[in-house]
């Protein structure tokens, strides 16, 4: 779909030189002329960061309808509702949309997670291109028609790709861990759905959620680019004017606990290695522990090959070519998930020797040392991540969905300079426990039968 992938196609005159252009000049960026934050007349909350350095805008419309939002027996909706917006409006049907892309040198893609579906915008700032593209973002958020021929096609697509997806370990490891942890709580969600439930779908089924979610009170808008302020408030209005307005609430998950106890499943696969993971439900976003948090994972598992888990398990001993771990914080909290793939006759050691690092790390946390490394390397990073377009779009994409402080950013080298190496231990000792863990295997079938027991 043009939503992920680029339209490839040759530009033509103007546009096509300019486009060349500004892709060649990423070292000249510059931002923060302007930072400004405010609500449409629609309702629709705006944040808008001015960028001169490069003749571009990017834009993003999110909206909270993840894959969390899919109504009962309806799992799969929202992702195909997302995938099909821009595959015919009232205006235009998908191959006008994909030719009038080319003609202005702009692109669209799509965000989609458990919390939200978005759409974003990349165009030149100039006052032609950007009209037309903005239009046409316009349209396709108010007045996608979900052709049935289309949605027939993409069903079929997608069921092909749920049964290839069924087939491999790591996603069989993946889903039985989300039910898992979740229970009864949306987070559960694969956000694909079943060859059952996407079968079911029909065209009144996406026309009724682009209704109730795609609605003014349930977005947010983040614009960074190449414009000025009264610029950047007429195209906020120009995209959300038109989308229905519904509710004026924004929607909310269901209120439910996830699932916190420990539990341990053995899947017999004809895999060549054994794939674990271990996980269990972590933090939220704007959570108080969130840094000393990710602080310590970095050290534990998400460094790589700096991280203690890679260490022990693959310089020390052998027992995988690689293994990580992560939070996924969310609206609700995310899962924390450790995860790696191991000899089936290394299966049940390697999966002690995980359990044993993981204890040792709750019990003890990290040293002085390892927190003063982990602290470098964030501040050092986060400073490369945050010097293009994209990704400043990206970061603000989410303050302004998760209401986050709009001096998200400014702030981040100095609050991680001030984590203490006591916050991260109590963080540790007091928001993760094996008591709380899920244990899953898949792999060959002689793993069922524990060594000893």
């Amino acid at each position: 779909m043009l939503f992920v992938t680029k339209v490839l196609r040759r530009l033509t005159g103007l546009y096509s030189r300019l486009f060349v252009i500004f892709l060649f000049c990423h070292a000249s960026f510059t931002y923060g002329q302007a930072r400004e934050q405010w609500v449409t007349d629609s309702g629709v909350k705006v944040i808008f960061i001015q960028s001169v350095g490069l003749p571009m805008v990017d834009v993003s419309v999110d909206f909270f309808a993840g894959a969390a939002f899919d109504p009962d027996g309806k799992q799969g909706l929202a992702r195909l509702t997302m995938q099909l917006l821009d595959k015919g409006t009232s205006q235009h049907d998908e191959y006008a949309i994909a030719e009038q892309l080319a003609a202005t040198g702009s692109q669209m893609g799509g965000n989609f997670d458990l919390d939200r579906s978005g759409v974003s915008l990349r165009s030149l700032s100039y006052e032609e291109p950007l009209t037309a593209s903005v239009s046409l973002l316009s349209d396709i958020l108010a007045n996608p028609i979900f052709p049935a021929e289309v949605l027939d096609r993409e069903k079929e697509a997608t069921i092909i790709s749920l049964r290839e997806r069924n087939t491999r370990p790591s996603s069989i490891a993946a889903k039985l861990m989300s039910d898992s942890l979740f229970g009864a709580h949306p987070y559960r969600s694969s956000g694909i759905g079943t060859e059952q439930t996407i079968e079911s779908l029909t065209r009144d089924d996406l026309i009724a959620f682009h209704q109730r979610f795609y609605r003014s009170s349930n977005a947010v808008v983040t614009i960074v680019g190449d414009l000025n302020n009264d610029q950047a408030r007429e195209i906020a209005e120009s995209i959300t004017l038109g989308l229905p307005k519904g509710a004026e609430q924004r929607e909310q998950l269901l209120d439910i606990t996830a699932t916190t106890k420990a539990q341990e499943f053995i899947i017999p696969h004809d895999s060549a290695q054994a794939h674990i993971r271990i996980g269990m439900v972590g933090f939220k976003r704007g959570d108080p522990d969130h840094l000393p948090l990710v602080l310590a994972n970095q050290i534990l598992g998400g460094g790589g090959m700096t991280s203690i888990l890679y260490d022990e398990l693959r310089e020390r001993r052998g027992m995988t070519y690689g293994v990580g771990s992560y939070f996924n914080p969310l609206k609700d909290p995310g899962a924390f998930i450790v995860a790696f793939q191991t000899r089936k006759d290394q299966a049940w050691e390697a999966l002690e020797v995980t359990l044993n690092i993981l204890r040792e790390f709750i019990k003890n946390g990290p040293d002085a040392g390892q927190v003063e490394r982990a602290k470098k390397y964030f501040v050092g990073a986060f400073a490369l991540n945050v010097d293009s377009n994209g990704e400043l779009l990206d970061y603000y994409s989410t303050i302004n969905f998760y209401d986050l402080p709009l001096n998200y950013i400014d702030s981040f080298s100095s609050r991680v300079e001030a984590v203490t190496l006591n916050q991260i231990r109590d963080a540790i000792s007091r928001r993760m426990s094996l008591d709380k863990a899920v244990r899953v295997i898949v792999g060959p079938e002689k793993l069922s039968i524990k060594p000893n027991g």
